[in-house]
């Protein structure tokens, strides 16, 4: 039978890479780390990290059974929820990790009608990176994520085992000044950038691979990730910019305007958490909620629905 506690020192060894990190992060002593990985090894009969230069890594076998540890956790973490939930009469708080244009639109909207609606769920929102969401979900340390990727994409490793429900879709679009040349027309394509000069954000790889695509490297003018700090910087003249229309249709500056670009992907906005987690009340109202708000605004701003 194996060890929880053993399961928990396995994966914070993973995450870390060594045996001392872990017990930091644990508040263990780095030999009783040692001993508890020595007996979880001797109980499944295979090693389950080896060394890689100065950091451990999991074997096979080692990663499977993280990925089963992930599952567990998960289960006594609703577990845990559930009995708080029914100790509150359905309510309860519900941890929620979101990407920077969800938190000016979905998020909004979503906690003003759970005040409405589910007067006993409390929200907390984090917002981070489609990746740190993911990861804050998988660890625990959030119950439900908020995230998006791009349509055709393969599944983001770690979201196999968890539940994924798609919310929503929006296109990207260019920014600029409204006496902007290209302002004249209902789309614009990325090849017709090419001598422009950007106020873009920091995670651009996707931007900077189409470009490379085209043959031409993009002068970057500003990086900012702050989305009043962009339609600023646009404002002022200093460049155009990429956004998606989930943020723009937030907020949009006096004298800015926005087309959609050609030939790009659609992003794709959707929930993430553990099976076992939806069927807390709580964590199950603000999944509800969410999926209503996500309708309406496609409804309300004709966003497509992927």
């Amino acid at each position: 039978m194996l060890d929880v506690h053993q399961l928990r020192v396995l994966t914070e060894v993973a995450r870390t890479g060594s045996y001392t990190a872990a017990a930091v992060s644990l508040g263990y002593t780095q030999p009783a780390v040692s001993y508890q990985m020595r007996r979880l090894q001797q109980s499944v009969g295979a090693p389950l990290v080896v060394k890689a230069g100065r950091e451990l890594r999991l074997t096979e076998i080692g990663a499977v059974l993280v990925r089963h540890a992930d599952a567990v956790f998960s289960t006594l973490r609703a577990a845990d929820q559930d009995v708080a939930s029914v100790v509150a009469r359905g309510g309860g708080l519900v941890r929620m990790a979101a990407f920077q244009s969800s938190c000016v639109t979905l998020v909004p909207e979503l906690v003003a009608r759970l005040r409405t609606t589910q007067r006993g769920v409390q929200v907390t929102v984090s917002q981070v990176e489609p990746a740190d969401a993911r990861r804050m979900v998988r660890a625990g340390e959030a119950d439900l994520g908020l995230l998006c990727d791009w349509a055709g994409d393969d599944l983001p490793d770690g979201e196999g085992a968890m539940l994924r429900t798609e919310l929503m879709t929006d296109r990207r679009c260019v920014l600029m000044r409204e006496d902007d040349p290209l302002a004249v027309n209902s789309t614009v394509d990325l090849a017709d950038l090419v001598s422009r000069e950007w106020v873009m954000e920091s995670f651009r790889d996707r931007f900077l691979a189409a470009c490379t695509n085209l043959g031409f490297r993009p002068v970057i003018a500003a990086t900012v990730d702050d989305v009043s700090a962009i339609q600023a910087l646009v404002g002022s003249g200093l460049g155009i910019s990429l956004m998606s229309e989930l943020a723009l249709h937030a907020h949009l500056a006096p004298g800015i305007v926005y087309r959609p670009l050609r030939n790009w992907p659609l992003r794709r906005t959707y929930a993430l958490l553990w099976p076992d987690m939806a069927t807390v009340p709580a964590v199950a109202a603000v999944l509800r909620e969410v999926r209503s708000v996500a309708g309406e605004l496609r409804d309300r701003f004709g966003a497509p629905e992927g």
